[in-house]
């Protein structure tokens, strides 16, 4: 069961106030207690337990959610290049060892130690490792 709470920041804390619970208002001093409150009022009204009760935050606060939400979205997309870049040089320590540089010769070029080198570097086959 997902439970939306619409909580708007005051001077003492947050102003809660969910729908499908009635219209129920409360106030609380931080987000994660005003949930907890949402989680224990939905259990007695619903009579679902309170582990299978999601409640989505809907943060009203002018300016900064959308600053959070352009810095989640810069996070995602680092997250995205970590990835893309982790593949480019683990295919271009692939190639240097096909050329036939070692692990410290790769290591200086990358300005790594030889083993991050080594875990960068592809495994070789059962048929590389016996020859």
């Amino acid at each position: 069961m997902e439970i939306k709470a619409h909580c708007e920041r005051q001077a003492d804390g947050w102003h809660v106030s969910v729908a499908e619970l009635g219209g129920l208002t409360t106030t609380a001093k931080r987000l994660d207690k005003a949930t907890e409150q949402i989680k224990i009022l939905a259990e007695q009204a619903s009579g679902e337990s309170k582990c299978d009760i999601v409640v989505k935050v809907e943060a009203v606060m002018p300016g900064i959610i959308c600053d959070l939400e352009a810095a989640q979205e810069k996070m995602r997309i680092a997250t995205r290049l970590q990835e893309e870049a982790s593949a480019s040089i683990r295919e271009v320590v692939g190639r240097m060892r096909d050329e036939g540089l070692t692990m410290r010769d790769i290591a200086v070029l990358l300005g790594v130690t030889p083993q991050r080198v080594a875990q960068l570097a592809p495994c070789a086959t059962h048929e590389e490792s016996v020859a």
